[in-house]
């Protein structure tokens, strides 16, 4: 069976509203969404992070430093069949759920108050969602 995207959706919302209710240490200066492959699906890992310094191409160049929180072994799974065919599709859907959660979430206000959220396979090459300065 096959859960239709606007389940997963209001899923993830709901996961990321119950983990941005939780204290987030004062040194939190960034947000990161750890991705991970799983058996049959993409594994999402809510981080804070000490400092959010974008590099040279500030669309993907960046590293999220020493972690402040974690959502830990609480982590949110999208079923390929939702998620896409392979990496790249896994990627741009995870993307386009936490950009909506950014606009439209209950407490993306949390995100936005630090200098930036960002996403990436762990090991990967990381994404850029959100920066202060660019918002």
């Amino acid at each position: 069976m096959t859960l239709p995207r606007s389940l997963i959706s209001a899923g993830f919302f709901s996961w990321l509203d119950s983990a941005l209710s939780q204290p987030i240490p004062a040194r939190t200066e960034a947000f990161h969404f750890n991705l991970y492959e799983g058996a049959d699906s993409v594994h999402v890992q809510l981080v804070g992070t000490e400092a959010f310094l974008p590099g040279a191409n500030p669309s993907t160049d960046y590293w999220p430093s020493a972690e402040t929180f974690s959502t830990g072994e609480d982590i949110f799974e999208v079923p390929f069949t939702v998620a896409g065919p392979d990496w790249r599709a896994w990627l741009k859907t995870l993307i386009d759920l936490v950009n909506s959660y950014i606009a439209d979430g209950s407490k993306s206000g949390i995100l936005r108050s630090r200098m930036g959220v960002g996403i990436g396979f762990v090991d990967g090459d990381m994404h850029v969602l959100w920066h202060r300065d660019a918002a």
